[in-house]
């Protein structure tokens, strides 16, 4: 996986994170549309960015995830209630011909398996849902999610305008112009209506962190229901 240079990294972090990055689809010299490179994330993420991409995190009333039938990068359909069963769902929203931020979210998924370890597909799910359906078909996904080096565990969803639109809007992650979408991740257990959202690139780490407080023996009772705000290393 190539690396892109430091300053460049800098500026698509501290841009994902003011939510004012412009995922601009097309391509680049030598690139073809819908095979944009993969970015690949220095240890800290949080110093890369100079610490001034904050990361906010809070409770996410009202998350429902609906009983929708999906297509994963494999071409197998996937009904999002029985992937959320018994597991705790890590869900990202991407999309494969973007050329900003898309790239670092993905990259920080693919290093937060590892973080995961065992947990991963055993009690905790990460899914990254297209964002440009009609574009991103299971093929397609499937060449980006190899870039990222997808492990079981770890889904890509794709589907109709009209059924991934519906689980947009149920998650919270439509955005009315797909190239000015906000980097968000959700974190949660479907069966007990209880979520966290991340606003900002988190390091893998930190959203390690987060996924911890919702398995068996975390740290649930302790943590704020307020909002609250941290660097991305925090």
């Amino acid at each position: 996986m190539g690396s892109l240079p430091l300053h460049g990294l800098r500026a698509l972090l501290l841009a994902g994170a003011l939510a004012a990055s412009s995922c601009a689809p097309g391509e680049r010299a030598g690139e073809r549309a819908g095979d944009a490179p993969a970015a690949s994330l220095p240890a800290d993420p949080g110093n890369a960015a100079g610490g001034a991409a904050a990361v906010r995190v809070a409770p996410a009333p009202g998350v429902v995830v609906p009983d929708e039938e999906l297509v994963d990068q494999d071409g197998a359909p996937v009904r999002l209630r029985e992937l959320a069963e018994g597991r705790v769902l890590v869900v990202n929203f991407v999309f494969t011909t973007c050329t900003t931020i898309c790239s670092p979210m993905t990259a920080i998924f693919g290093r937060l398996q590892g973080e995961l370890g065992d947990a991963l597909e055993r009690e905790v799910r990460l899914v990254s849902i297209s964002l440009d359906p009609a574009t991103d078909t299971p093929e397609r996904l499937n060449r980006y999610a190899a870039k990222f080096g997808r492990r079981p565990g770890w889904v890509f969803l794709t589907g109709s305008r009209e059924r991934v639109r519906r689980v947009l809007d149920a998650l919270g992650g439509r955005a009315p112009v797909k190239e000015q979408h906000a980097p968000i991740t959700l974190i949660g257990r479907a069966a007990e209506g209880r979520w966290t959202r991340v606003d900002g690139i988190a390091p893998p780490g930190r959203l390690a962190e987060e996924v911890r407080a919702f398995l068996p023996g975390g740290p649930q009772g302790t943590r704020a229901p307020a909002a609250r705000s941290a660097s991305p290393g925090g």
